[in-house]
């Protein structure tokens, strides 16, 4: 009898045990997976030469390693969604094209390839005269690619936001400025940002610094400290001699223009939206030339140095 009891602990011992064991997998398995969401942006850099910036916009990788062994589509244009056309310069003064968001494995990712229309017209610059030149896209990347090489990090659990900033006033350039017509180029190579680790300068009238500041003006930020002079009288030369290497402006961190903001008692602005915190000294261009639809920058530095801290807030030192 005593045999038959303890046999009978022991089966219902082991039948509890699988019991739990079963409920421990059961918890395990429904446990919800964490999801880690990218969302991507488009914005500009205002520029005055130009009317209206189109491109088209067929589809989006993602490098899923940093190596870039491997790729995955952010986005891409079916019959159900055609490919989207974006005017760039209606997406500038800190305003963002977002493009649907996609869940995405948390983790270290590599560059971004960012592919254009390739029939011509889909992608034109319209100058202030109202003519329209096609833009050549001048990629090493198949299939009219655009490459962002800026590593980035897809958080776990939260929400990650890009943008890509095309810059157009650094990122078109003029191949035979000499020609007619001449034939305007979109470089490779956009900038990428983070926007948990930038932030926007915003200055408002009557002045920045020591000038001031009417609807119209252009304004570039450079690193503080950096040595300008050769990006002023003499870029055009350079720029001609050598159209395909050369961009206006090359080492400015961005560009503003000023305007008047009518939803704010009509006060004009100058906003730097999406910089990296660093310090920065602020130029004013003072006056243009073109020589062969080249401009020609001489700019007044203003003594103001910005500086954005690690909360985004802004620090003037004059």
């Amino acid at each position: 009898m005593n045999q038959i009891k303890r046999l009978n602990f022991y089966i219902i011992t082991l039948l509890l045990t699988l019991f739990l064991v079963a409920c421990s997998d059961n918890t395990t398995s429904s446990a919800p997976t964490t999801k880690s969401t990218l969302s991507i942006g488009i914005t500009d850099a205002p520029i005055d030469g130009a009317k209206a910036v189109n491109i088209t916009i067929t589809k989006i990788e993602i490098s899923t390693s940093t190596e870039d062994t491997g790729w995955e589509v952010y986005y891409e244009e079916t019959e159900a969604e055609p490919a989207e056309t974006i005017n760039l310069l209606e997406f500038s003064k800190g305003r963002v094209f977002k493009l649907d968001s996609k869940d995405f494995e948390p983790g270290e990712y590599g560059q971004i390839r960012l592919y254009l229309s390739t029939t011509p017209e889909d992608n034109s610059i319209t100058l202030l005269d109202d003519t329209v030149h096609n833009l050549d896209i001048n990629s090493g990347i198949r299939n009219n690619g655009v490459k962002l090489v800026s590593g980035f990090t897809i958080k776990e659990g939260v929400n990650t936001e890009l943008t890509i900033d095309f810059d157009v006033r650094k990122s078109i350039v003029v191949k035979n400025p000499n020609a007619n017509p001449p034939l305007y180029s979109l470089k490779p190579t956009i900038k990428l940002i983070t926007n948990d680790v930038s932030g926007s300068i915003i200055f408002t009238e009557p002045a920045v610094g020591n000038v001031g500041m009417t609807a119209g003006d252009v304004f570039f930020l450079y690193a503080a400290g950096a040595d300008i002079s050769a990006e002023l009288t003499e870029y055009a030369v350079a720029q001609l001699a050598n159209p395909e290497t050369e961009s206006a402006y090359e080492n400015a961190k961005s560009s503003a223009i000023a305007f008047i903001d009518a939803n704010d008692s009509d006060t004009v602005k100058i906003i730097f939206p999406f910089l990296e915190f660093a310090s920065y000294d602020l130029y004013k261009q003072e006056s243009a030339e073109t020589v062969n639809e080249v401009l020609t920058l001489v700019a007044e530095q203003t003594g103001v140095t910005l500086s954005a801290d690690d909360n985004g807030e802004l620090i003037i030192t004059e």
